[in-house]
Order: C-alpha cells, then structure tokens, then sequence
C-alpha cells in the first residue's frame, strides 16, 4: 500500500479547532476565552502575535540580540504563528512533496531528524508515513505542543531538548524548515546540521532569507545577502543541491561529493536568479508569499 497517498499533510490535530484551543491553553495557562480570540486573530494576520509579543517586549524587528534568542525559548506567540503557517496551503504543499521525494528515495523508512520543528507537525507526518524521526526545537512551548500531539496520536518520536543530543552523520535526512532566515549565523548551523548526515545523505531546507516583512519580524535582515544562494552556505560543508521546487520551497541538498558533479535541476537554476533579486529588492517576491499563503482560506478555517 503508499502510504504516502493516504496521510493527509494536514494533520488531524489541525483540523480540530477546539483541540488546538484547548491544548494551547493547557500548554501556556492562558484563559480559553483568550486564546481563541488570539487564535481567530492570528488566522486573519498571521505573525500578529509575534510582532505584538516584541513590541510589548521591546525587541526590535527584524535584528538579533539577546533579547530575541530569550524570547525565541519562552514566548507563547509562536504557537499561534507556527500554528497557522502549518495549516497554510503553502506549508501543505512542501510538505507534501517532501513526503513523497523521501518515498521516492528510498523504500525503506528513513531515519530523519526536523530541526526547529516548532509544534512537530513536521515530525507528525513523516512519523505517519513510517520514518523514524527525530525532533528538536528551542522553543520550550513548542516542545510541549509537540510531545501532546505526538501522545495524541499515539506516535514513537524521539524528542530531544539539547543539540548535543543529536547523533553525529546518522540521520538520511534532516528537515531544516523555516530556520536558517531566523539566526545569526546561518553558516554555522548548516555546518553542524551537515555533520549530523551520513555520507549522500539530505539536507531538506526552506529559507525564505529574502522575506522580510511585518508578517515574520523574527525574520534576520542580515540574512538577506544568502537569497539565492546555494553556494556560499553549502558548498563549504559538502552539500550540493540535487532537487527541489522553483521557489526552493523546499530545496534539497546531497551530502556526496558524486552529487557536486551533477547537472542542477533547471528549475533551481531558475529559481536561483529569481530569488537572487530578493538580496535588494524583495517586494515582488512578498507580494507572491502573500498570494500563495492564501489568507482566504486561512480564515475559514475558524469559522
């Protein structure tokens, strides 16, 4: 049976209104009538909880400090905001399609680690299709989220709360999703995730370093020189790109050095030149996030 064309990349636990509302104010100790107000409101904007939570805080938009790394570990906002991304038909789609390229290649259950996995719904349905996986956020709010769903659903998925913890070249892929535009030193990081792959093992990433906008004031503006570029942040670490969508949404990257003698797809070329007018002007390239976030749809969803 493929399994992969019967797992709905929209979890269960998201398409339960009232279990999302209920677990939320279980997680943050938030009264129920207070979170399903900020919940409706992250649907018609989403980020608003985040950009509130820093301005409230004080922490400026769209620079790293270490204010921003605090309030990354203990805010409750990003369980609204990652809440809604993954049920966005954008976040759906990627991961649809990573699911089905790790059904692609290989028959076998992969052993995959999500790095900032947020709520887990990453880790969720990819444990649904039968990987092994592993998960790892910083957000302690998120981890918990995470642990309850991965309960709910009666899921064996490894959690783990230090990176120290991650295995060193043992995972056949790892999921770097929505993470690289948020630190300061993206380098460093695909650096160590690289060392965390076995030999032709993946790096599966989505980073939007070009989107910097109200809706992801967490997003670096320092990071919008890696726009486009596949060379600088991954080359150095032995990754080099064999596949992924137009807008690198997700871009995959081989850990092999047969792998850097391969033709790139066209549509990574493509979208490389694309992408690479973000590093100056992105404005043409939020307005298409915006559209294809499809923000209609989103606020359906609670109604």
């Amino acid at each position: 049976m493929n399994t992969q064309a019967i797992v709905d990349p929209l979890i269960p636990p998201l398409q339960d209104n009232q279990f999302i509302i209920a677990l939320i104010a279980e997680i943050s100790d938030a009264p129920i009538e207070q979170v399903a107000d900020r919940f409706i409101q992250e649907h018609g904007d989403l980020g608003g909880n985040v950009r509130r939570a820093m301005v409230k805080q004080g922490i400026p938009y769209h620079e790293w400090s270490p204010d921003l790394e605090q309030f990354y570990a203990t805010t409750d906002a990003f369980l609204y905001e990652t809440l809604v991304w993954n049920r966005a038909d954008l976040k759906n789609d990627m991961r649809r399609w990573i699911g089905r390229y790790l059904s692609y290649s290989s028959s076998e259950p992969q052993r995959v680690l999500t790095f900032g996995d947020g709520l887990g719904i990453d880790a969720y349905y990819l444990a649904q299709l039968g990987h092994e996986v592993t998960y790892f956020d910083v957000s302690q709010q998120c981890a918990k989220f995470a642990r309850r769903i991965f309960e709910h659903g009666n899921l064996n998925v490894t959690m783990i709360d230090n990176v120290e913890q991650i295995q060193q070249e043992s995972y056949d892929a790892v999921l770097c999703l929505d993470v690289l535009e948020h630190v300061p030193n993206p380098s460093e990081l695909v650096g160590w995730l690289s060392s965390a792959i076995r030999d032709a093992g993946k790096l599966i990433v989505h980073a939007p370093f070009h989107y910097i906008h109200s809706a992801v004031t967490t997003h670096l503006r320092s990071n919008r020189r890696y726009s486009g570029d596949f060379h600088t942040l991954y080359e150095p670490y032995g990754l080099y790109p064999v596949d992924g969508k137009l807008f690198w949404n997700p871009l995959v990257f081989e850990k092999s050095e047969t792998a850097r003698s391969r033709r790139i797809p066209l549509q990574l070329n493509i979208g490389r030149m694309l992408l690479g007018i973000g590093r100056n002007w992105s404005t043409p390239h939020n307005l298409v996030t915006k559209l294809l976030l499809n923000s209609k749809d989103l606020t359906a969803m609670v109604k």
